[in-house]
């Protein structure tokens, strides 16, 4: 079977979906992850894949200020107001992603050493290290020239232990670090870290579904429409068969990732309640370019393919680069059905989802204009009970997690708040 996405470019994706939401959070992850990688070199013992994930984390270390966090203001609540976005972000990467418990490192990552001391986790030295760095470059990039390392080690002992500033001091050294945060180098060998990276194909797959959950720090619709588009697909190719296990494998990548361009869209165009401008028309069909600059030589030609055609239409007459029919293999012709069957039947903000007879009867009005596949249509309203029983199945347990996450995170603040 081959490679639908390499390790390295799924850790591309994350960090580039994320960036399409706040080019600053990710910006100053990738250079904490990539200090705490110096720092973790110095220490020795580690093997270059482990590496490869600690920079990772380190990179990944803001992500619940993703979704709790409102303030423009970074130095705010990444020094003075940290816990929220810590530990949300801890239990995000618990859940969804493959980290499990490693994951507390993210939560313990801006608390200070002396409180770090008597807390029974293994790893809270790298949280520590994590801290350091962090500090280190939010105050390099805030005061630029002016910044004076030497000035932080007024808190060692206290906020920082004294082996994360030996560290430090070491990676300074040997690895150049602060030209090479001027020179952007950094990112080069940031880029060079993560081809050193070994996930199986089912952390590649949690990895990919991840980013489906991170649409959802917006909006957790965008979660479940992805959700109901997966489903639709994967139930009308079962039923119609034929498909081979790779194929298969195509379409459920090409579909989780097909929206991800979404993120660049406003609210106030995806939810205006009227018709749209053709200014915002024309930017909200820009989110396929997104989805093919995302997506370009990071996933195999067969998903990404699927994943930026949904808006093709038989005759030539969707975009963006008006297919036809010959042109699209029978994958993409059923994410076209399904996708629109996910506009169809999701609650926006200025409508109730379209009832199955309405639905059934835009359909096929479609597919009697050559839009779409009458066989894929037809399977589709044939099936439409049970297909749709599983979607709201499966958008029952994604809102489940939701709540999940909300309900500890908030357990959690109470204990800490109360310590």
């Amino acid at each position: 079977m081959s490679e639908k996405i390499r390790s390295r470019d799924v850790c591309i994706l994350i960090r580039e979906v994320l960036r399409l939401m706040d080019k600053r959070l990710i910006d100053h992850g990738e250079r904490v992850g990539f200090i705490l990688q110096c720092m973790l070199d110095c220490e020795g013992g580690y093997e270059d894949f482990e590496l490869a994930e600690y920079a990772l984390l380190g990179t990944l270390h803001d992500i619940g200020a993703y979704k709790v966090e409102k303030t423009s203001e970074m130095l705010k609540f990444d020094i003075t107001d940290y816990m929220p976005h810590s530990i949300y972000g801890y239990l995000f990467m618990k859940y969804i992603s493959p980290y499990g418990e490693k994951s507390r490192i993210l939560m313990y990552s801006h608390i200070d050493y002396t409180n770090l001391v008597t807390t029974d986790f293994a790893e809270k030295n790298i949280s520590n290290y994590i801290n350091l760095a962090g500090r280190f470059d939010l105050y390099k990039n805030s005061l630029g020239t002016k910044f004076d390392y030497n000035k932080l080690r007024v808190y060692q002992g206290t906020k920082y232990s004294t082996k994360s500033f030996e560290l430090m001091d070491m990676a300074l050294k040997k690895h150049d670090i602060i030209n090479k945060l001027n020179t952007k180098e950094y990112k080069k060998e940031l880029e060079e870290s993560f081809e050193n990276l070994m996930f199986s194909d089912e952390e590649k797959e949690a990895y990919v579904m991840m980013l489906m959950y991170i649409s959802g720090f917006r909006d957790e619709i965008n979660v479940i429409n992805t959700i109901t588009s997966l489903i639709v697909s994967q139930e009308i190719a079962n039923i119609m068969g034929g498909f081979t296990e790779e194929e298969m494998e195509d379409l459920y990548f090409g579909v989780l990732l097909h929206d991800v361009g979404m993120l660049t869209v406003p609210p106030e165009i995806t939810d205006a309640p009227r018709r749209l401008t053709d200014e915002e028309m024309n930017t909200m069909r820009r989110h396929v370019s997104v989805v093919e600059t995302l997506l370009k030589d990071r996933v195999s030609q067969e998903v990404y393919d699927i994943a930026v055609s949904h808006h093709e239409r038989l005759d030539g007459s969707g975009y963006p680069h008006h297919l036809r029919g010959e042109d699209m293999n029978m994958s993409q012709k059923i994410l076209q059905v399904a996708d629109t069957v996910t506009g169809l039947t999701a609650e926006r903000v200025y409508r109730k989802p379209k009832n199955k007879e309405s639905v059934i009867a835009i359909l096929t009005d479609e597919a009697n204009h050559n839009k779409f596949r009458m066989d894929i249509v037809q399977t589709f309203i044939n099936n439409y009970d049970g297909i749709m029983d599983k979607v709201n199945e499966r958008s029952k347990t994604i809102l489940e997690m939701f709540h999940k996450l909300k309900k500890q995170y908030e357990q959690v603040s109470k204990a800490l708040i109360k310590k």
